[in-house]
């Protein structure tokens, strides 16, 4: 394959990164705007596009860990990239923290010594998790990368079955809240998320070579997701049973969320590479998707951004209003996050050039 269509398929992949922050952004304005009611109880329209949008962005953060798996098994661990990720996190943690207290009232509990804690160190005291599991599994990289290619492509995928029964089919499957189960918020689950995109990059997945059959993965993963709550929660409401499970398809580390992931990111991987102009855009604005996060997750702002858009009031309005104010706060929120980040990674540049001239002189 040819460096020029070698970056055209790279660019597909960015723009999943880019879809994936956008999905992750509709998640955090339909949960934390309370707009995702009980399937099973008293419901109107819009709790059903609520959890039908939920439903299609669930796969998010795996699509994600995905990614980097796949770029980072032929990459070098950097110091420097560490250090620019740390600084990243904190740029948001304690910049959003004073930029917020200079215009508005912040209340007590943000003020206290542990919540500065937060905003210094955020990624030891796990103000975005994911941030952390991923450093963590960014330390790891030489010994990954090392020990992933020193095995055999079957001892490989023997391993990651193995973890994932462990960790994904037994939750999955029974009817109890395991005492191990942590829902996919931790570092382990990223670890096995990160080797199956790995994988990806290695070796392919011999099914899922065609864009089609990976839509349909990601399609059907999502529909089960929606099946299964649903069923859940009818079964709780009606009968007062499986209580302690009804939010289990909605978790990351659930099989129907990975299925949908790795249906979707099968497909971008196998989709035809992109026009030129149109890689272009996209890488250039990939490189901001991980601040629309960092933004909108920030301490300051997580509870907040969503009351800016009346989105709690969404819940009882027409269906079409319901869709505007919900898609139009997501689109706001990531157009913001992308220039905030482009601002970040300009006072970044000019620091680099900064300490680097002081180097040389």
């Amino acid at each position: 394959m040819s460096n020029t269509s070698s970056v055209k398929r790279n660019a597909n992949l960015e723009l999943l990164r880019i879809l994936s922050m956008i999905m992750v952004t509709f998640l955090h304005a339909l949960g934390k705007a309370d707009l995702l009611g009980n399937l099973a109880g008293s419901f109107n329209i819009n709790t059903w596009l609520a959890w039908i949008l939920e439903a299609l962005s669930l796969s998010a953060v795996n699509i994600f860990m995905l990614i980097s798996g796949y770029f980072l098994i032929n990459s070098e661990f950097k110091p420097g990239r560490l250090i620019e990720i740390v600084a990243q996190v904190l740029f948001y943690s304690a910049g959003s923290f004073i930029i917020y207290a200079a215009f508005f009232t912040v209340d007590a509990e943000e003020k206290t010594l542990y919540a500065f804690l937060k905003y210094l160190l955020p990624v030891h005291m796990e103000v975005y998790w994911f941030i952390t599991a991923y450093v963590v599994i960014y330390m790891f990289l030489p010994v990954l990368s090392k020990g992933i290619k020193a095995i055999t492509q079957k001892q490989f995928g023997t391993v990651i079955v193995l973890l994932l029964i462990y960790e994904c089919v037994f939750k999955t499957l029974l009817p109890v809240r395991l005492a191990k189960d942590t829902r996919g918020y931790e570092f382990l689950w990223y670890l096995i998320v990160f080797m199956i995109g790995a994988y990806f990059r290695l070796y392919c997945f011999k099914h899922l070579t065609k864009p089609g059959r990976g839509f349909l993965l990601y399609f059907a993963g999502s529909f089960m997701i929606l099946a299964e709550t649903f069923a859940l929660q009818f079964v709780n409401t009606h009968f007062d049973r499986l209580k302690e499970i009804t939010a289990a398809p909605t978790e990351y580390n659930h099989l129907f969320v990975l299925c949908a992931a790795v249906g979707i990111f099968s497909a971008f991987v196998n989709l035809k590479p992109m026009k030129s102009k149109a890689a272009s855009v996209i890488c250039a604005l990939s490189p901001m998707a991980l601040g629309v996060y960092l933004l909108q997750e920030s301490i300051t702002l997580r509870y907040r951004w969503q009351k800016w858009f009346l989105l709690p009031e969404a819940a009882t309005e027409p269906a079409y209003i319901f869709l505007l104010k919900v898609f139009g706060a997501v689109l706001a929120m990531y157009l913001l996050g992308t220039a905030v980040d482009f601002v970040r990674i300009q006072l970044f540049a000019l620091v680099r050039r900064i300490f680097g001239k002081k180097k040389i002189d």
